[in-house]
């Protein structure tokens, strides 16, 4: 009923804007229809032939919409829900509910930005946002082509291409939570060459929402480069430094009191990563290409992290850790494309090897709380060893694969893909106590079928993909708490449809994916979260996009997903949940975009973000009633200076980005709330030195 009502009401509101569209026609808004990506098929393709439901983010929409965070873009695309829990750290929602688990797979121009096996749900932190070109997005299993943790989706973060002139300018964007960034970019093009560097400072201090400071460094350097006509290739630096304070989650009557403040006082996330790339590619001739990247991450994580604070008998003593994880990863990716002319079709074939040293040390802490005030106040090591955790482990994941793309008859492509992984953990505990040293092997073939079909004005694919997860190092290999794991496995089967409409185009996709052995995180009765299979589940829902113009000043974009995602076969703390809606699946969730161009120097957007209620708890005992935000854009351009004016969250609402309940639990502490941001205005200027 609540979704029949905001249909009503959309209708409603687009009545009178339907007839004035109809008054004045203008060419199609279908560019991205036409668009060439180079994800879905790891080589360039029209999105039209391209047999997955994919979306981009093209660089025209992420200037305009000046943002400082990932989750303020991606979260325009329909099916796609990306939550803040703060200071940039997110969880993540793409054909799954929203969840802290590794089933998304996150590219930097086509490559892992981590080793697969090493998830982190905040691995969004790790991108530097100035550096952001454009944005493609794959929804649904892409294991076939990058591998496991491809399952709910893939985000691919593409720079921009080599630059063609000189640029330089600089840009700083304020609010009033505390926070500030500035940014530089500089290009200097050559005849064979081009040079780009993008610079960012950014951080947040003393906002609404207490214990949420945080500062960001980040810089990207690329060098293109062409020498003797068949080669090409670039190199590539990515630094980030980040340091932020970890707020974490709102009981229940923090949440109903609409209180910002935190039991946080201690708790941080310190972040320091390096990413070297060298790209190198030779033209054999018009119909062979051969691609080599050589890649490097050096990545360390220090955390006292709030997650991982668990109650005792004690209601003033709780017990928590410090830990410490690094990796170290050397990777060789190797691609080589035929294309057929005779038969109008391409053939890649590709090889990937990543090798791993990743080591993680943890200490055990005590936790004192005041409950006066209900904050943790301090913590002490205590005297003897506290050591709870120190290991190696040596990753390897060796894969070959072949995609194969080839025309039928005129209006008809196939794709083909299959992969073949390998995964061996070389697992060394450094301890006498918790997870023996152990060796485990991972292996898997994946395929991948699709098709397409278009005509001028319509057209449509079918997609069959499976995706394969092994567990995470950190899921296997815990000394506090060893769950026995099994990989999970997925199952995807989707058709999809898009059309020419006068001044636009509507495009939707059906999905159904199953998974088998799937890891949930369960809630425990101290608080902390454990990892578990669960028998089965089941996903499905329709994504859906319609883009307008009504007139040359007016667009309109909507973006939606229905979808509902259930336990099969599932028995939870002695608990038969199977038919039940699992934890934070919400059935819908809407991004609607109003975007004025008043002038050729002046433009404005209005932004509705809805989402439905969703059950807090596997029991489904618990609903969270959703929340609904409107954001407001206005941008001015001056010669070579751009300023903007941002009112996120308008009308102020309190809601919970991400709520969730431990049914087994009673008490104001089996409620985690992680806050939305509050109303916060923000200006910003940027100026074109170089233009």
């Amino acid at each position: 009923m609540q979704f029949r009502i905001y249909i009503l009401f959309l209708l409603l509101l687009l009545a009178p804007l339907w007839v004035y569209g109809q008054l004045k026609q203008n060419p199609p808004l279908d560019t991205l229809l036409n668009t060439v990506i180079v994800t879905a098929s790891k080589t360039k393709e029209k999105r039209i032939e391209s047999p997955i439901a994919i979306n981009l983010l093209s660089n025209q929409q992420i200037q305009e919409a000046k943002a400082t965070r990932i989750d303020f873009l991606l979260n325009k695309v329909s099916g796609v829900y990306m939550p803040t829990i703060g200071n940039e750290q997110h969880m993540m929602s793409i054909r799954q509910p929203v969840s802290l688990k590794g089933l998304y797979l996150y590219l930097e121009d086509g490559l892992p930005i981590r080793t697969s096996g090493l998830f982190s749900n905040n691995a969004l932190i790790e991108i530097n946002t100035a550096a952001i070109h454009q944005i493609e997005i794959i929804k649904g299993p892409a294991s076939a082509l990058y591998g496991a943790e491809a399952i709910g989706g893939v985000v691919n973060f593409i720079h921009a291409p080599r630059p063609t002139k000189n640029q330089l300018s600089i840009s700083n964007h304020i609010n009033n939570n505390g926070l500030l960034k500035s940014a530089l970019l500089w290009n200097k093009a050559g005849k064979q060459s081009g040079w780009a560097l993008n610079m960012s400072q950014m951080g947040q201090k003393n906002g609404l929402l207490e214990y949420s400071d945080y500062t960001k460094t980040a810089l990207s350097l690329k060098h293109d480069f062409a020498f003797k006509k068949k080669w090409s290739g670039y190199q590539q630096f990515q630094y980030i430094h980040y340091d932020g304070q970890m707020t974490g989650t709102a009981d229940s009557l923090k949440f109903q009191s609409k209180n910002y403040s935190t039991q946080q006082s201690f708790t941080f996330r310190k972040l320091d990563l390096i990413r070297l790339r060298q790209n190198l590619s030779y033209q054999w001739n018009e119909v062979q290409k051969t691609s080599i990247n050589l890649f490097y991450r050096g990545n360390t994580m220090d955390q006292n992290p709030a997650y991982l604070i668990a109650a005792s008998s004690n209601p003033t003593k709780f017990k928590g850790q410090i830990n410490s994880n690094h990796f170290d990863a050397y990777v060789v990716d190797l691609q080589h494309q035929i294309n057929l002319k005779l038969l109008k079709s391409k053939i890649l074939i590709g090889g990937y090897m990543d090798a791993t040293l990743q080591g993680l040390v943890a200490n055990y802490i005590d936790i004192v709380k005041d409950t006066a005030i209900n904050k943790f106040t301090r913590f002490t090591r205590p005297a003897k060893d506290s050591i709870i955790t120190n290991y190696k482990t040596t990753i390897y994941n060796k894969a070959i694969y072949m995609n194969w793309i080839q025309p039928i008859v005129k209006n008809i492509r196939v794709n083909a893909t299959l992969r073949y992984d390998q995964f061996n953990y070389q697992f060394k505990n450094r301890l006498s106590t918790g997870t023996p040293s152990a060796n485990n092997i991972f292996t898997n073939w994946v395929p991948k079928l699709g098709a397409t079909y278009n005509q001028p004005n319509w057209g449509g694919y079918f997609n069959y993909s499976k995706g394969f997860v092994p567990p995470q190092i950190t899921e296997i290999y815990n000394a506090v708490r060893v769950p026995y794991l099994l990989p999970q496995s997925f199952s995807n089967v989707e058709i999809g449809n898009w059309i020419r409409i006068p001044n636009g185009y509507f495009e939707w996709s059906l999905y159904q994916l199953n998974g088998r052995n799937e890891i949930v995180s369960v809630r425990q009765a101290d608080g902390v979260n454990l990892n578990q299979n669960t028998g089965q589940t089941k996903h499905y829902g329709i994504e859906y996009q319609l883009k307008y113009n009504f007139g040359p000043k007016l667009q309109f974009n909507f973006n939606g997903s229905n979808a509902k995602h259930v336990y099969i076969n599932t028995v939870l703390k002695g608990t038969d949940i199977s038919d039940k809606d699992m934890v934070a699946a919400p059935h819908f969730f809407s991004n609607l975009t109003l975007l004025s161009q008043w002038s050729k120097a002046f433009s404005s957007s209005i932004e509705w973000q809805h989402q439905s209620s969703y059950f807090m708890d596997e029991i489904n005992a618990t609903r969270y009633p959703g929340f609904n935000v409107l954001n407001l854009r206005v941008n001015y351009t001056s010669k070579q200076h751009e300023f903007w004016l941002q009112c996120m969250n308008l009308t102020d609402q309190f809601y919970a980005s991400m709520a969730t309940k431990n049914f087994s639990v009673k008490g104001n502490s089996a409620y985690a709330y992680y806050l939305g941001d509050n109303r916060n205005i923000a200006i910003g200027w940027k100026w074109i030195i170089i233009p």
